[in-house]
């Protein structure tokens, strides 16, 4: 019978109370069978497996000693399921002292250039779990050992029948509701590797989907979502230290594609599981915005008027209370990232994309064509709707209102991200070029909808402290002259992307 592999990262002080889980004593099945493992990462010495996203791994657990080549980090268009393991590419028995020598071959490096970089040392447990299709449930915990350095790591994997993925889903929701639980954004190699050079590790996934190798509108949605559940995961941690406004950013891109991907492929994958999680990825959203909002506000919109009325003391002072506001925006940022409800988000992401729940779901006969569908036929069709949208809300472009242009703003931003998305399928040249015309003209209308939410902004400051009217009535008449030039931009970029034809259009 054919299983789905889980594995998901776990903060090393909860390794113990995962064992004792309710959820896993109610379903244990004999006693657990703790092993000393080791897992020994090994580079070329040039650096050249890892920069292909490589290792070679010596394992040794008990008295098993294994080979691998595995990867490390993905390719960009390769196929990769959240919570899923990278691939194993080559693999065999050791059976003495050739160290990790044997898949030289297979790496395409010379056995004497090969060299250990890092370790990861610690107890594998393994437990058997008497649910209706028996799962194993596997717990490595740790240390990753350098040469210079060590850090704690916890690793849980679950191997489900592919009959039993919801009782899985009911067992690892509820470890996730009270453990820190969570789908991992960097591989335990990668991981290594980083601690051993002092760097940051590459994440799984970041930016936007590479679907080039994607056939069918199925496989296209699956990858997508994927990609951009792995891009929330990695950016996630940095939104949350609140001290690179870069963490938040891409946090919220990510989400905001997420939303958009699940709307443009909705006529083939729609079900109640996609409207529940395209909801909360909205909750999620919505408490990123104002720390975002902050962010743009303090250093494009407030900086620029302090740094020219330098010997204005009052404005220090509303940057003072700008900078209070961004911080309660943060901690609000730093409460999602470290809830249950988003671990939960993600841990559904990754089930509801090995269930596929719209293979089950009603009307699922009728939606059979559309999910084998070649997906450049899907995205022609999908792209047409959304610039027609566009192009419809930018009618007398010259008299719309800000509310009218902050809608066509939405509008041109969900056709970017639907472009963006279907950008590997096309030549790249005409792809670029409609692309740079499209974030021009984003950019411009962007402009305006900073100068109104920088006074939406201020208005809190106003109503927090009377006093600072005079420092708000300057930054309010400096943001005003600023969107009288970036109406004229507007206007241009506009007129521009009208002239600029479609990549999906032969």
């Amino acid at each position: 019978m054919s299983s789905t592999v889980f594995e998901f990262v776990l903060d090393p002080a909860a390794a113990r109370a995962l064992l004792r889980h309710p959820a896993i004593g109610r379903l244990r099945q004999g006693r657990a069978r703790p092993s000393p493992a080791t897992l020994l990462f090994h580079d070329a010495a040039d650096g050249r497996l890892a920069a292909a996203g490589l290792t070679v791994v010596l394992e040794s657990c008990g008295r098993s000693r294994v080979e691998r080549l595995e990867q490390i980090v993905p390719g960009p268009a390769q196929a990769l399921r959240p919570a899923g393991p990278l691939p194993v590419l080559a693999k065999r028995p050791n059976l003495g002292a050739v160290g990790a020598a044997g898949l030289a071959e297979a790496a395409r490096v010379a056995p004497a250039l090969l060299t250990a970089v890092a370790a990861a040392v610690g107890r594998r447990t393994v437990l058997r779990l008497a649910t209706a299709e028996p799962m194993t449930l596997t717990l490595f915990a740790g240390h990753l050992r350098t040469l210079a350095a060590e850090r704690p790591f916890a690793r849980l994997t679950l191997s489900v029948p592919s009959s039993g993925l919801a009782e899985a889903g009911a067992l690892l929701r509820a470890l996730a509701e009270t453990l820190p639980l969570t789908v991992p954004a960097v591989s335990l190699g990668e991981e290594a590797r980083a601690l051993a050079l002092g760097v940051p590790a590459r994440p799984l996934r970041r930016g936007a989907p590479d679907l080039a190798e994607a056939r069918t509108v199925e496989d296209g949605a699956i990858q997508a979502l994927g990609h951009l559940s792995l891009a929330l995961a990695a950016a996630a941690p940095v939104a949350a230290q609140g001290t690179d406004p870069e963490g938040v950013h891409q946090a919220r891109v990510a989400i905001r594609r997420l939303r958009s991907a699940m709307t443009v492929f909705r006529p083939a994958i729609g079900s109640a599981a996609i409207d529940d999680l395209k909801a909360r990825a909205g909750e999620i959203a919505r408490t990123l915005g104002p720390a975002r909002d902050w962010d743009v506000f303090l250093a494009q919109t407030l900086a620029p008027v302090r740094a020219t009325f330098a010997e204005r003391h009052d404005l220090a002072a509303l940057g003072k209370a700008a900078q209070e506001a961004r911080t309660k925006a943060y901690r609000a940022v730093r409460c999602l990232i470290q809830s249950s409800a988003f671990r939960l988000f993600l841990l559904d992401m990754a089930l509801m994309l090995a269930e596929r729940p719209w293979r089950s779901a009603d009307g699922a006969e009728k939606r059979e064509q559309t999910l084998e569908t070649p997906l450049a036929d899907f995205a022609a069709v999908a792209l047409d709707k959304r610039l027609k949208r566009v192009r419809r809300a930018g009618e007398s472009f010259a008299t719309l209102d800000i509310p009218a242009l902050h809608a066509l703003r939405i509008d041109a931003k969900r056709l970017r991200y639907a472009a963006e998305l279907f950008a590997p399928l096309y030549p790249e040249k005409r792809v670029r070029r409609f692309l740079k015309s499209l974030a021009a003209l984003q950019d411009a209308l962007g402009h305006l909808n900073d100068g109104a939410s920088a006074a939406g902004l201020l208005e809190q400051l106003r109503i927090q402290n009377a006093p600072r009217a005079q420092a708000i009535g300057v930054v309010e008449g400096w943001v005003g002259r600023g969107a009288m030039t970036a109406r004229t931009d507007a206007v241009e970029a506009w007129q521009s992307f009208l002239k600029r034809e479609p990549f999906w259009r032969d």
